[in-house]
């Protein structure tokens, strides 16, 4: 008699017997101790999980001369005949060779004639998924309400591409892969009755390599029989399988715990050598990866993972070996994980994929262990204290809006301390740690008596709320005269200091006090050069210039303009800088001053400020007259107003902060302490004076 293999030879005969299906097996049994088996079933699921031999078990159990029952006799002529694929009544259909409409309209001819011999007829269509969609057009009426003495069970791998119309009338069974563990218990269970000496471990491989197929695994188990004969040993069952790479894996695995390219690199050749395939041994690094870092994240590796208990302990040593522990070591060993993960996706759609693995390992051994929050945290409150000593800066602001300072120690024009040495670092921050200057304060001014010559004339416009300033009001023009700090500490006007100072002066001389108030016949403020502080007002300048000035001096006359307006009008002044004078004429004292129409409205309710403010700098009586921009226009000047110009200023300090603050030695301390290079330090300057106050005044 012919050799029949271990498959064949120890397929399941009850439900009971097919392993790692016992959800399928307890309905089906169920069904048919209560007489409520349906008249068509689909069995879904991997290749050699059980879907066929169940399929049989059941037909067996439907004519068994004892039955219907739930446990086949196997002795009568029903039984063997089906076991023996003889029956009449049971028809096993190949649905990849029968899958056309002609063999579906026999099957529908045959199903309405009773059974020969048994006591139901059985069609058994495996592969179904293989039927054209004119067959199972066919078959749906049948199958829909096939005859009392007719059932049918189907078995496919891909349960997707069955229409929904044939899954709608069927009972759906899905098979699951059957876990290693429970392979590995059925091929001990049949060693020990062919008499068989394997090791578990070898037992352990073929069940790995079966990848939760059961015939796959008998499979497997014959061919190393026929290799080693009835004794047969671990290693002889990882020669025959082609699964001694599992010796290299740890290999590899060891040199990138270990840090040394060399070793992985050499490793990999040697795999190459041995004729692997580059693609399928990157597979398997992924897999022996993540073994890894489930092994060091659950407390039994067993359970969720397919490890041999001589590869568990070589593995549980490596880990022991790692430099690091706890939650920086699973972390870490994830990084491996998804680092390998992309190089051999990468691998298969590279031409080079041994370049590409090399590189992958080469990349694996330099990976550094993450740094905690915690530890980082730790390690700069030991710098905390050293910010908090660094003397404040002397460096102010040239008119280019750069860093500049005294080089005899003196005190800077732009923060205006008055004092000694010069400093030895600069830096900022909105901590403690930075550097401020604090602005110059303004007293709220008394309000100055109405204009009796302003212009009543023009209507204005008026809005129900003006917004509220986001720039600093210590910011002014870069003409404005500032205030300086003479040797004996008093303060005077200078009209060599820079147009526009951004941290203002500490020193409390020069406050002037006048504020606008609010007109009777039109509730818009004014302000009276005649009863102006004597050192707000310029004098008059004479007439002697073409009717109207060049840009560069309109330019510089309204600076003028709105440095007196910072001085009077508090906050607001922020807004005047919005606007832009198109013609500024001296003989007839008249400016067409140009605005975008975001502004009009509080330019419109204050044109009696500007005026007053023009008449006070310029002497006489002047007319303002306003113009809103074209789109065109606005952008045109957008970079020439007074407030781009300041916010170009800032924008300049605050890159000369940030170097002063890269190279500051506390930074370097830093640098060096978590061992970083220049580009990888960041660094945040923030100037106070960003949001200001009318209460507060700015700082940087």
């Amino acid at each position: 008699m012919s050799y029949l293999v271990l498959a064949r030879k120890w397929r399941p005969r009850h439900f009971e017997e097919v392993v790692g299906q016992e959800h399928v097996a307890r309905t089906l049994r169920n069904s048919i101790e209560q007489d409520r088996v349906a008249h068509a079933y689909l069995f879904c699921g991997a290749r050699g999980v059980g879907k066929t031999s169940t399929a049989r078990i059941l037909a067996k159990s439907l004519n068994c001369a004892e039955g219907p029952t739930a446990r086949p006799c196997y002795e009568c002529e029903s039984c063997q005949d089906i076991t023996e694929g003889q029956s009449v009544d049971v028809y096993e259909i190949d649905g990849a060779s029968n899958r056309g409409i002609n063999e579906i309209r026999e099957l529908r001819e045959g199903v309405r004639y009773a059974p020969s011999q048994g006591r139901y007829k059985i069609y058994i269509i495996d592969e179904v998924h293989m039927l054209t969609t004119e067959a199972f057009n066919a078959l749906l009426k049948t199958l829909e309400e096939p005859p009392e003495h007719a059932y049918f069970i189907f078995a496919t791998t891909e349960p997707q591409k069955i229409p929904i119309t044939i899954l709608s009338r069927c009972q759906r069974f899905d098979f699951k892969r059957i876990s290693q563990q429970d392979i590995v218990d059925h091929l001990a269970m049949i060693c020990d009755e062919e008499d068989i000496d394997i090791d578990r471990t070898g037992l352990q491989l073929m069940a790995r390599q079966a990848d939760g197929a059961m015939r796959d695994a008998l499979s497997l188990m014959d061919q190393v029989i026929g290799f080693a004969g009835n004794s047969v040993t671990e290693d002889e069952v990882a020669n025959i399988l082609g699964v001694a790479n599992r010796e290299h894996l740890f290999e590899i695995s060891e040199a990138i715990l270990e840090r040394d390219a060399e070793e992985a690199l050499s490793a990999l050749d040697t795999v190459h050598r041995y004729g692997y395939d580059m693609q399928e041994f990157a597979s398997e690094l992924v897999t022996h990866l993540r073994d890894l870092t489930v092994a060091a994240a659950v407390d039994d590796p067993n359970a969720v993972t397919d490890l041999t208990a001589s590869e568990l302990e070589e593995a549980e040593r490596q880990l022991d070996h790692m430099e690091v522990t706890g939650d920086a070591r699973r972390q870490l060993l994830h990084r491996y994980f998804s680092v390998m993960a992309d190089g051999a996706q990468e691998m298969t759609r590279s031409p080079y994929p041994k370049l590409i693995f090399e590189m992958t390992l080469v990349r694996l051994t330099e990976l550094e262990p993450l740094v905690g929050l915690d530890l980082m945290v730790d390690k700069l409150e030991t710098l905390e204290g050293e910010f908090d000593d660094i003397e404040p800066s002397a460096g102010g602001l040239d008119d280019s809006g750069r860093s500049s300072s005294d080089g005899s120690g003196g005190a800077s024009s732009a923060s205006g301390d008055s004092g000694g040495a010069s400093p030895t670092h600069r830096s900022t921050s909105s901590s403690s740690s930075t550097s401020r200057a604090s602005a110059s304060g303004a007293d709220s001014p008394s309000p100055p008596a109405q204009s009796s010559s302003g212009s009543t004339s023009r209507s204005k416009t008026s809005t129900s709320s003006e917004s509220k300033a986001t720039s600093n009001p210590s910011e002014s023009s870069p003409s404005a005269a500032s205030n300086s700090t003479s040797p004996s500490g008093s303060s005077e006007r200078s009209p060599s200091t820079p147009d526009h100072q951004e941290t203002g002066d500490t020193s409390s001389g020069h406050q002037t006090g006048s504020a606008s108030s609010s007109s009777s016949s039109t509730g818009r403020s004014t302000l009276d050069p005649e009863t102006a502080p004597e050192d707000a007002r310029a004098k008059p300048r004479e007439a002697s210039s073409p009717e109207s000035v060049d840009p560069d001096e309109m330019a510089e006359r309204w600076k003028q303009i709105i440095e007196h307006l910072r001085e009077h009008a508090g906050e607001h002044h922020l807004k005047y800088e919005q606007s832009h004078p198109e013609r500024f004429e001296e003989d007839d004292r008249h400016i067409e001053l140009g605005c975008s129409r975001k502004h009009r409205a509080f330019l419109a309710d204050h044109l009696d400020d500007i005026e007053a403010a023009a008449g006070a700098v310029y002497g006489g009586e002047w007319s303002v007259e306003l113009e809103p921009w074209t789109p065109e226009r606005e952008q045109e000047v957008a970079d020439k107003t007074l407030a781009a110009r300041r916010r170009q200023r800032r924008q300049a300090r605050k890159e000369s902060l940030y170097g002063d603050v890269r190279d500051h030695e506390i930074v370097q301390q830093a640098r060096e302490l978590f061992g970083l290079d220049g580009d990888d330090v960041y660094v945040d300057v923030t100037l106070d004076d960003e949001t200001p106050s009318a209460s507060s005044p700015p700082s940087s």
